[in-house]
Order: C-alpha cells, then structure tokens, then sequence
C-alpha cells in the first residue's frame, strides 16, 4: 500500500517550533499584520520549514494578493548551449533574491510562449523573464500577444516598445573581432547562420563595420550556412571545401566555438597551419575552446552579467509603484586565444 506524503502545513512548521500559526505566516510570508519576530525566531522558524520540507500554497497566496516569489523564463526548446549558461545565473540571482522559477519551452512559435506566459499568470508569477522571441516572420504575432504585458524582461533587442530588456551589442564584439584580424589578415570571412535572425544581421553589421574603416567594405566574404539536413561537422568540411580553401582566406570567423572545431580539424587534415597560414575564430566562449590546440580565439556574451541585469531589471520593475521600462546595453568581449 502507497501512503501519500502529507502535506505540511503552517500549523505543523508552529508546532515543531512552538509558536502561534500567526507567527510562522508572519515569517514565512503567508500572513500580514503588526506581529513582532525578532531575527533569532525567524531563523528557527524557517530553519524548522526547510527541514519539514514545508511548501507554500501558491493558490492562497494569490487570493490574499501575496508576492507568489515566483519568476517565470521563457526559453527556446531547442536553444544553443550557451543559453543554458544564462538561464544558470538567472536563477543564480533569483535565488539570492528570494526567488525561484518556472520554465517554459516552446520552439519557433510566439503562440506557445504566449500559452506559457499564461500559465505563469496563473500561478501568480511576479514577473517574467522572455530570453525567446527571435521567430522571423512572427513578429506581428509578437506585438500582437506581448504588446500589454506587464513586470517582463526581454532578453535581445525587441520589436515592442515600452518593454525593460536587455541588448546585447553584438555589432560592436564582431566589429572589434573583425577589426583585431584585419590588423594582420587580408582576406578576412565570416561564415553565417540563418539572415533572418536578428542576432545573425547584427554580426553581420558588425563585420562589415569593421571592414568600412579600412576602407574594404566592398571586399566582404560572406557565407550563409543553408538549412540542410546533416550535422554541424559536415556543414563544416563544406564551408571548408566551399567557401575557406577557393576563397583564399587567410582568416575566418565561425557561426559559434562548436563549428569553429570543426573547421579547425578539417583545416589541420588538409595540412592548412593554424595560425600561421589562417586565423580561425569563433563565438559563445564554450568552456572547451580553450582546451583546443590551437587555444580558440572567441566571443563571450558575457552571460552572468546578462544573467544579473536582468533579475536586477525585474525587481526594478517589481518595486516600483509606477515603473518606466528600461534598456540595458551589455557588450560581448573578444578573448584571444593561440588560434589568431
């Protein structure tokens, strides 16, 4: 016979410690009112919740009109690595905070983010961190679902206006990677990925920024990875054979570190020395690129500071009796490593 677990309950957490039920809600934050704790009672009082595994009900909560201490995120199913990173101090802050999250997934769809977002609101979330939202073509439908939300932060640059988010300058960090080749490379190329995503246009700018102020803007050497089904690795030997060897190129920039690899081992299989003969560089900063022999040459997104402005943002939101969104600009920076 299965028991059920029973449910703990303000009175049981009173009766471990042996206070009034009045007095655990005061310091568990299930009730409201003038009672006086002092510091000693409330840590053995929460000390006492912790270990009698004791969980608020969300649902009372939300009918008193209590903070739920809950933050919703909003990611894609099918995100890059470094995603993971950021959601990592996301919930880094917003535990240090006195929050917890909820997740949800959805992968190329604003309809399903929309669906998550209202079942945030359902269990009462106090805000909502949006780190997907990039979908060509569903813009409209963005603007449409999105346009009166409220105590959100997006992460990247957004079509809604009026909205807190994070912008992360992606212009400036290829512009400066380009720029630092360009000081000892001629024919200088960036492989990449889908054009019609925001993230993709700005590396692009920042590229050719770099070529205009050598004066080389007409010189580009772009190439476009085609949605294909086959793995990152032989996209790779194709951008090699395709694009790197009849171009002559004698430095490149990868789409991220992981293709980067790639292209570095198939340079090295056609005897193509790294650095000395093309500099190869890549993005995301992944912990393994500096593992690589050659050491890779990156961009890091700077993931814990997005991470931290954006709970930061939040509770900004969250305090104020009257908030103005805000923006928030954070720069990647270039790590140079061996293969450069």
């Amino acid at each position: 016979m299965i028991t059920r677990k029973k449910h703990v309950t303000l009175t049981d957490v009173a009766r471990e410690v042996g206070v009034s039920r009045a007095l655990v809600g005061k310091v568990l934050g299930s009730c409201s009112g003038n009672i006086r704790v002092s510091a000693e009672t409330a840590r053995i009082i929460r000390e006492a919740a912790q270990r009698l595994h004791y969980q608020p009900n969300l649902s009372a909560r939300a009918l008193t009109g209590q903070k739920s201490g809950l933050i919703g995120v909003l990611i894609d199913a099918q995100p890059p690595a470094v995603t993971f990173r950021t959601l990592a101090f996301i919930d880094k802050y917003a535990t240090e905070n006195g929050y917890r999250l909820l997740i949800g997934e959805a992968h190329n769809s604003i309809d399903s983010l929309y669906h998550h977002y209202s079942n945030f609101m359902q269990y009462n979330v106090d805000g909502v961190i949006c780190m997907a939202h990039d979908y060509p073509g569903q813009e409209e439908k963005l603007r449409e679902l999105f346009r009166n939300t409220g105590n959100i932060v997006f992460i990247e640059k957004t079509i809604l206006e009026n909205v807190s988010c994070i912008e992360i300058d992606r212009v400036a960090a290829v512009e400066a990677l380009a720029a630092l080749l360009l000081e000892t490379r001629k024919r200088v190329g960036i492989v990449l990925e889908n054009p019609l995503y925001c993230s993709v246009r700005q590396r692009r700018e920042g590229y050719y920024r770099a070529l205009g102020r050598v004066g080389k803007e007409e010189n580009g050497l772009t190439y476009y990875v085609p949605d294909a089904k086959i793995s990152q690795e032989e996209m790779m030997v194709r951008v090699v054979e395709e694009f790197i060897v009849p171009e002559k190129l004698d430095a490149v920039i990868a789409p991220n570190d992981l293709a980067a690899s790639h292209i570095m081992r198939n340079l090295l299989r056609r005897g193509i020395q790294i650095p000395k003969e093309i500099a190869v560089a890549g993005y995301d900063n992944e912990p393994f690129a500096k593992s690589l022999y050659p050491s890779l040459t990156t961009i890091d997104d700077r993931n814990e500071e997005v991470g931290r402005c954006a709970i930061q943002l939040l509770l900004e939101l969250l305090s104020a009796k009257n908030p103005v969104p805000q923006a928030v600009r954070i720069t990647p920076c270039v790590i140079r490593r061996e293969s450069i």
